[in-house]
């Protein structure tokens, strides 16, 4: 399967972080490449710099994009969690955020 752009990784990174938890970085992308089917050669493959792999700059991207419309939050570096704003179920008044 094709890495999906940082656009089609944005949904679905807001639902796996709609319990509310905190997830480090590792985790999400690997959340994804399970949801998407991703494999071992699709994660290896490289941006054609050569220097970065591609999976993990989409998934960078998709939550700089989501950390800047304020929908997650990142608590220390390299961790996540969902806002009230960023939460499919609408605000949910019951989080900070």
């Amino acid at each position: 399967m094709a890495i999906p752009d940082f656009q089609t990784l944005m949904r679905p990174l807001l639902l796996a972080l709609a319990d509310g938890q905190d997830y480090p970085v590792p985790a999400i992308r690997e959340a994804l490449a399970v949801q998407f089917g991703l494999t071992e050669d699709d994660l290896e493959e490289r941006l054609p710099s050569g220097r970065t792999r591609t999976y993990v700059n989409r998934v960078a991207w998709a939550l700089s994009h989501l950390k800047g419309a304020s929908l997650i939050d990142s608590p220390t570096r390299g961790v996540y969690s969902i806002t009230d704003r960023g939460h499919p179920d609408g605000d949910r008044g019951d989080r900070s955020g």
